[in-house]
């Protein structure tokens, strides 16, 4: 990113998060093995977490492009609750916010990841802990990025490092909530929330 960038304001986080895996565990505490939208893989540790209890099914979905009710009923995940307590959070939850703080917004929740990937360099070397933004998966949703590694703990557990993160399963191996895959937005389809910013924003010019 351009180095005249201001540095990014910082915001706290506090709540939970929920994220959908097929693995036995919900965090990462090793780099990616997978390129993500704010991860090159194999450089970073990131982890990928929702807002909103459907949105980690539905980032599924889109990922496997299971776009009809019995593939999507075939996908068994098991989704992860979350307590997540954050100091240092960039909030890019809307797309105005990523506008007026200089980051595109349609970047946010388009196909190709590099200018968020390069985004969430910039953001690191700032000392971010991670960001929210809208999810591209579920539109109307938030996503929770959090940058370097996480170590889950048990619920009740009152965290003794900033690593630490209490975490309880939610379901174990289920298929996606019926009808779910009807609100996914899927690869090259367009971002409605998207669409009705962009729409704002040219009835503004003069």
């Amino acid at each position: 990113m351009p180095r005249s960038r201001r540095a990014p304001a910082f915001s706290p986080f506090s709540g939970d998060a929920f994220r959908a895996s097929t693995y036995d565990v919900p965090l990462w505490v090793c780099p990616n093995r997978r390129h993500g939208r704010w991860n090159v893989a194999g450089r970073d540790c990131t982890q990928y977490l929702s807002l909103d209890p459907h949105a980690p099914y539905a980032e599924m979905l889109r990922a496997e492009d299971l776009r009809s009710e019995p593939e999507a009923q075939m996908l068994l995940s098991t989704v992860w609750q979350l307590r997540v307590e954050e100091g240092a959070l960039v909030d890019y939850g809307t797309f105005e916010k990523a506008e007026a703080a200089g980051f595109p917004p349609e970047a946010l929740v388009e196909d190709d990841y590099e200018r968020c990937q390069a985004e969430a360099d910039f953001l690191r070397s700032k000392g971010a802990r991670g960001l929210i933004t809208p999810s591209a998966a579920l539109p109307g949703s938030q996503s929770l990025t959090l940058f370097g590694p996480r170590v889950e703990v048990q619920w009740d557990t009152v965290p003794a490092l900033a690593s630490m993160m209490p975490v309880r399963r939610l379901t174990t191996r289920a298929p996606a909530p019926a009808g779910l895959v009807h609100r996914v937005r899927f690869r090259g389809m367009e971002h409605g929330p998207l669409v009705e910013f962009m729409t704002r924003q040219r009835r503004r010019l003069p």
